[in-house]
C-alpha cells in the first residue's frame, strides 16, 4: 500500500483541508487528490465526501482513520528511532496513559522524577484506552500507564501490576448519602448520576454494579472525562464515582468519598512491548510512581484501605 498516500490522508484529517495537507507534504492540490483517489481504490473504500470547498470523512473514513492512525504515527517515529539506534542515547522517557490516571498519579510521580533526573527529556501522551491499545505495539513508548489488562493483536504486551484501587462515590459533602460508610446500587437509584458515556470501560464497570442488584442507573449528564464527571458532582449536578488515586487530580474541596458495597476495585499497572525490556529510566520512575502511592496511602487509615499495592506476580 502506497505509504505517502496513507500520510497524507493523516494530513488531510487532522489539517481539515486537502491543500493543507497537500502543502505540508510538498504537493500540488492535484497531486494530493489523485494520491487520496489512490488510496480509496488500494482500500476499495470511500474515505472522504467530496464537495467544492472540502472534503469530509464518510463513516468508512472515520472508521479507516481511528483503525489506522497509530500505524501512521509509528511512520513519523521512524527517523527518531534510528537517531536514537545512532546515539544510543538514554537522555529520554516516553510515557502513555489515560487523563484519570495520569493526572492523579503520574504528574506527582514526574515531578519527583525530574527532581532526581533533571537531564532525562520526558513526555507524555495522555490517550483514551482505545488508543492505549492500539500503541502500545508501535515502539513510540517506553511505558504505559493503565488499568489491566492491555492486549495487541499482534504484539506480545507485558501487563505489571501496581496497585489496586477501590471504587467510591463522588458526593457533595452536605448530600443525604455522605453520612454513610458505604453505599449500595439500591441507594443510588433514585439518584442523578454523572457518567462516561455508554461503551467505555470504566461506564461498563458502573453499569454492572447496578445491574447485579437490579437496579437501572439514571444518568443525567453523560461525558468522556471522569474528571469533568467529579466536577460536575462537586457544582451539585448529580453524584460521579471515582478512585482515590485519580481523584488527586481533582480539587476535593467540598467533595466527600464513600465506598461502593460490595466493594469494586480496579487494578493498575504498567505495560510494555514483551520484546522490549524496560530501560533504567523507565524503571526509576517506576520507583518515583511507588513512593508517591506509598505517601498517599500514609495520608489515613482510609486512603491506605482504599489503595492497595500490587506485587509483581499480581497478589497484594
Amino acid at each position: 500500500m502506497n505509504i505517502r498516500a496513507l500520510r497524507l490522508f493523516r494530513f488531510v484529517v487532522t489539517s481539515g483541508s486537502l491543500s493543507a495537507a497537500a502543502g505540508n507534504m510538498n504537493l500540488s492540490v492535484p497531486a494530493a487528490s489523485r494520491l487520496i483517489a489512490l488510496l480509496e481504490a488500494e482500500t476499495r473504500l470511500r474515505l472522504f465526501n467530496r464537495t467544492r470547498r472540502s472534503l469530509t470523512l464518510t463513516q468508512q473514513g472515520e472508521l479507516f482513520y481511528r483503525e489506522a492512525e497509530h500505524i501512521l504515527a509509528g511512520f513519523d517515529e521512524i527517523p527518531r528511532i534510528a537517531e536514537d539506534i545512532r546515539s544510543r542515547s538514554q537522555s529520554q522517557l516516553r510515557l502513555v496513559t489515560g487523563p484519570r490516571i495520569g493526572q492523579g498519579l503520574l504528574s506527582p510521580a514526574l515531578a519527583q522524577f525530574r527532581r532526581a533526573h533533571p537531564k532525562i527529556r520526558v513526555s507524555v501522551d495522555m490517550q483514551s484506552r482505545f488508543g492505549i491499545e492500539g500503541i502500545v505495539g508501535t515502539r513510540l513508548y517506553d511505558l504505559g500507564i493503565i488499568s489491566l489488562p492491555v492486549a495487541h493483536p499482534l504484539v506480545e504486551i507485558t501487563n505489571r501490576p501496581l496497585f489496586r484501587v477501590r471504587v467510591e462515590v463522588v458526593l457533595p459533602e452536605g448530600h443525604r448519602l455522605a453520612r454513610r460508610r458505604s453505599v449500595t446500587a439500591q441507594d443510588l437509584a433514585a439518584e442523578p448520576l454523572v457518567g462516561l458515556w455508554p461503551g467505555q470501560r470504566w461506564r461498563k464497570q458502573i453499569d454492572d454494579f447496578f445491574g447485579s442488584d437490579g437496579v437501572r442507573p439514571t444518568y443525567a449528564v453523560e461525558t468522556r472525562s471522569s474528571l469533568m464527571a467529579c466536577q460536575l458532582a462537586r457544582d451539585g449536578v448529580g453524584v460521579a464515582m471515582l478512585d482515590r488515586v485519580s481523584a488527586q487530580a481533582i480539587d476535593q474541596r467540598g467533595l466527600v468519598m464513600r465506598p461502593l458495597e460490595p466493594e469494586r476495585w480496579i487494578l493498575f499497572g504498567y505495560v510494555h512491548q514483551a520484546r522490549q525490556p524496560l530501560g533504567s529510566n523507565a524503571a526509576a520512575f517506576l520507583g518515583c510512581v511507588r513512593e508517591v502511592l506509598e505517601r498517599l496511602r500514609a495520608r489515613d487509615e482510609e486512603t491506605a484501605s482504599a489503595v492497595v499495592m500490587a506485587h509483581e506476580d499480581g497478589e497484594s
